[in-house]
């Protein structure tokens, strides 16, 4: 299956993912505790071509987060970032469970994708991000999860 649990193998691999997108600056120290804190679901889709995208997702009882979910731009349009989703949203009770996210509010691309697999705007975050820039806020609950 190409889909697994991230290792500490895999690090270099998603930050290279992390650089060519630039959404991110975790460094590898932050992946490493990510990957051993017993609330983290932290997975990577391998392909023919090594590590093609990668998800992390905090399970934390009733609400969960989607911290990050990348994928290479050589694999991208290629389904990779629906199946990391699913797989993340997986792991949650899909009758009770909320999964919560944001993302900077004009990447239309990363927010179409999420309304199209069923999480609904709840609120805007006025410059939340460092450059000054507005936090789009998400979340899907059980039924709506598509």
């Amino acid at each position: 299956m190409p889909i697994r649990k991230m290792n500490s193998a895999d690090i270099p691999a998603v930050l290279r993912i992390q650089g060519e997108l630039a959404f991110q600056d975790w460094n590898e120290r932050q992946y490493e505790r990510e990957i051993k804190a017993p609330y983290t679901y932290a997975i990577v889709y391998e392909g023919d071509l090594g590590i093609e995208g990668y998800a992390v997702f905090h399970l934390l009882g009733a609400d969960s987060e989607l911290l990050s979910i990348a994928v290479s731009e050589s694999a991208q349009r290629k389904g990779i970032g629906s199946k990391l989703l699913h797989a993340g949203l997986s792991q949650l009770d899909l009758k009770s469970d909320c999964c919560f996210l944001e993302v900077r509010e004009n990447n239309i691309k990363a927010r179409n994708f999420y309304e199209k697999h069923g999480f609904n705007l709840f609120g805007i975050r006025k410059k939340y991000y460092a450059d000054g820039e507005n936090a789009a806020l998400y979340r899907t609950e059980g039924a709506q999860i598509g």
